[in-house]
């Protein structure tokens, strides 16, 4: 082992596994070919130690706490302030979440954290980072943010939609932005699921979600997202697949089209399968039409 390595600080341990890698670090560092030096701790000692490894050990609900007061400065909404401050405690943030140490500690479906984010009035703050954010990687993380404090949470789904949530969301489909048109159609999907396929429809999520699909620019994500959000409108509500049937918006030939363009392909076959299936709701909705009309 090189005086370098010998003499450097191994890393301030922030959690059980880095506390893990520090004693094994430490270890590594004994001179193992001499006689064993163990013998039974004092409790003195053991106290000593244990106070010590405690107060290396960082406390990350704390750090996270501090992190997201920092982000409530006022230069976050000021144009040409000095943000770095902001944009740390947004890395600290990362840290933390992707660690399962925390993982009590992160919003999406936790039912617990949802509601006390919630309590800090955050909703409003990340709608309007959704819609106006001259950043276009803060407006998807704005709408992920949503995503994790509304599903599975009724309280969060009742601020969404009071707050016209809908309409923030079918402008981040509009956008053109790949990232923001797949968590929307995502989100839309976990939405009408439950309860709100009425105002989806009436809103125009059918045309919009057409929209999208019948653009050669629109990528394999986002088409298999859309196509299960149409699907899923299509399958809860019947006015939806009423609109999938209107004549003039050529679903059954956009669809069809596609259904020839990815057919037998491995990478698309959940998309595949959303559309055989939407071709097949459209299928019964035709002849459930045409019996009506007979009998009338």
């Amino acid at each position: 082992m090189s005086d370098r390595q010998e003499n450097e600080e191994p890393r301030q341990p922030r959690n059980l596994q880095g506390l893990l890698n520090f004693c094994t670090e430490i270890t590594a560092r004994e001179d193992t070919t001499g006689p064993s030096q163990l013998q039974t701790m004092d409790p003195e000692r053991r106290a000593f130690l244990e106070e010590a490894l405690t107060s290396m050990a960082v406390d990350g609900v704390k750090e996270m706490a501090k992190a997201v007061k920092s982000l409530y400065s006022e230069s976050i909404t000021m144009p040409g302030e000095d943000i770095s401050k902001q944009k740390e405690a947004m890395a600290i943030l990362e840290e933390y979440v992707d660690d399962l140490n925390y993982a009590m500690d992160i919003c999406q479906n936790y039912l617990y954290c949802q509601e006390n984010m919630l309590a800090l009035d955050i909703m409003p703050v990340l709608l309007l980072m959704l819609d106006t954010d001259e950043d276009t990687q803060a407006r998807v993380k704005a709408l992920y943010a949503i995503s994790c404090v509304v599903r599975d949470c009724p309280k969060g789904e009742a601020e969404f939609l009071d707050a016209d949530g809908l309409s923030y969301l079918m402008r981040a489909m509009q956008s053109g932005v790949e990232k923001l048109v797949i968590k929307s159609a995502f989100l839309l999907t976990k939405l009408v699921k439950k309860k709100d396929s009425n105002r989806a429809v009436s809103m125009g999520f059918v045309e919009q979600l057409l929209t999208v699909l019948g653009s050669e620019k629109t990528d394999n994500i986002s088409r298999e997202h859309c196509t299960d959000a149409l699907r899923t409108l299509a399958l809860t509500y019947p006015p939806a697949l009423a609109e999938c049937l209107r004549p003039e918006l050529n679903v059954s030939q956009i669809l069809t089209s596609r259904l020839d363009d990815i057919k037998e392909k491995e990478e698309t076959q959940e998309e595949e399968c959303y559309i055989k299936e939407i071709l097949e709701l459209m299928e019964r909705g035709s002849i459930g039409d045409s019996d009506e009309s007979t009998n009338r």
